[in-house]
């Protein structure tokens, strides 16, 4: 579980500073095994793009790290 702590906390991250290159290479590892993860990202993407909505920001060109 330690591991999706550290993932869960770098994709929040993500969202306030350009992560490095290993940082990536961590989530994009991670991601393929573990369901808990990939949800958490679909759910932060959610919210950020209804706060956009709301707020009235373009979401056009987004967080990194789209798939």
């Amino acid at each position: 579980m330690g591991k999706c702590k550290n993932i869960t906390r770098l994709l929040s991250d993500a969202l306030d500073r350009s992560l490095t290159t290993g940082e990536w290479v961590a989530i994009r590892l991670h991601l393929p095994t573990c369901s808990g993860c990939r949800n958490y990202r679909k759910q932060i993407r959610l919210l950020r793009e209804a706060a956009h909505t709301i707020s009235g920001i373009s979401t056009s060109g987004g967080a990194s790290g789209d798939d």
